[in-house]
């Protein structure tokens, strides 16, 4: 049997899942064989990655089980404490989408009306303790991300969230982490739209979409994609807003992602 590296195991695994080739990530990690726990914990936690980035594009349920089996498989390792920050901020997603999404989970559901506030206090302080411990930039820079997340989408504070952001796009830049700048200029982009400035907004949904394509991350780029064509709809050209969506939809639906393949309908519109 061929023996590969436990790290450049779980990257492949990754990279199979950034491109929403969820199903090989999760086989190809379930085939390896681990030499030892802490190799084992390694496995695991690359294993609800997979199932938490599932759960969140095609609305699956396997995030949970995945890590329960991971806690487990990292309380039994002495792991890298790298390891157990990347558990503790897997387990942050998790209960961020839960929320975001909500019991019934068919389409997010923005601001703080209908939610707890400790709730999301909580996940606030958490979000909070994973920045100040990230044992490196890059993951400091997620961390910070999804702080701006939590303050924008659920607790509605745009002020707050638009700083968070700003600060998770210059960290992420500093640690060549293509796709957590990605992600800081789409919601930097939606707040400049919001002010009604539509020419920085897609500037900085452009190159948003650009560092998703260097990062191989397939369904968000087809997720930026549809921010650019509803652009392309509000500032007068139809034509390529349709152009666009079309095809969007055309991947999304082939990666089995309904949420995305919907929105792209909207505005392909008959």
């Amino acid at each position: 049997m061929a023996e590969i590296d436990v790290r450049r195991l779980t990257a492949a695994a990754r990279a199979l899942m950034l491109a929403g080739r969820w199903a090989q990530a999760a086989g190809l990690l379930e085939d390896a064989s681990a030499a030892s726990p802490a190799e084992r914990a390694v496995l695991a936690v690359a294993q609800a990655e997979v199932a938490v980035n599932q759960d969140f594009w095609i609305r699956t349920n396997l995030g949970s089980s995945a890590l329960e089996r991971a806690s487990t498989a990292a309380a039994d390792a002495a792991a890298d404490p790298s390891v157990g920050f990347d558990l503790e901020f897997l387990r942050l997603k998790h209960d961020y989408t839960g929320e975001l999404f909500g019991a019934a989970g068919d389409a997010p559901r923005f601001g703080p009306q209908g939610r707890d506030a400790e709730v999301i206090d909580r996940l606030a302080s958490r979000a909070a303790n994973l920045r100040a411990s990230a044992p490196d930039r890059e993951r400091a820079a997620a961390a910070t991300f999804y702080a701006g997340l939590i303050e924008d989408n659920l607790r509605g504070d745009g002020e707050a969230a638009r700083s968070i952001f700003a600060s998770a796009l210059t960290a992420a830049e500093e640690a060549g982490d293509d796709l957590t700048v990605s992600e800081a200029l789409r919601h930097l982009g939606y707040h400049a739209s919001e002010a009604g400035d539509a020419g920085q907004a897609r500037q900085m949904w452009e190159r948003s979409a650009e560092q998703r394509q260097r990062a191989g991350a397939v369904p968000y780029v087809l997720s930026q994609q549809l921010l650019l064509a509803g652009l392309a709809r509000d500032t007068g050209d139809p034509d390529a807003a349709r152009t666009v969506a079309r095809e969007v939809g055309r991947w999304a639906h082939a990666l089995g992602v309904t949420l995305l393949e919907s929105q792209a309908a909207e505005i392909a519109g008959p």
